[in-house]
């Protein structure tokens, strides 16, 4: 069985490279979509994303529970993002997320590589196509909030 390849998005941003960091990372809760993209939407107070190697990204509930989704491997403010990616309450094992932040005309271009696919056995394939749309909705929220 062949990997299916990693999957590509890129967005540009009218932001400094700085502010598409700042509102990807420490402003998550204000444009991820919690309400279609988390473990238990109506359980969901927060998304917390810790810019720093090492740290997580989390949903916490409101009685305090947290579910991890990821943890953070490479942390380069403002430039690049590598996180373990595992949204589940029963991960079949993490894929990797790559983000980068680069300073074009318009603003950032926000490009996001997401890739480990073969780490999923044999869901991979079915996995990438539903990330295909999931993350094409997902930044199209982050765009819009900036």
């Amino acid at each position: 069985m062949t990997a299916p390849a990693p999957l590509v998005k890129e967005v540009t941003v009218a932001a400094p490279v700085e502010r598409a960091w700042e509102v990807f990372t420490a402003g998550i809760d204000t444009w991820w979509p919690a309400a279609t993209h988390s473990i238990e939407p109506d359980q969901v107070r927060e998304i917390v994303f810790e810019a720093r190697t090492g740290g997580r990204i989390v949903e916490r509930w409101h009685d305090g529970t947290e579910w991890s989704w990821g943890e953070v491997d490479v942390c380069e403010p403002p430039h690049r993002l590598r996180f373990s990616w595992h949204p589940s309450r029963n991960p079949p094992a993490a894929t990797e997320v790559e983000v980068t932040f680069t300073s074009v005309d318009r603003g950032t271009l926000v490009r996001l590589e997401h890739r480990g696919w073969e780490r999923l056995g044999d869901g991979a394939a079915t996995s990438r196509d539903d990330y295909d749309g999931g993350w094409d909705y997902v930044l199209g929220r982050y765009v819009e909030r900036l």
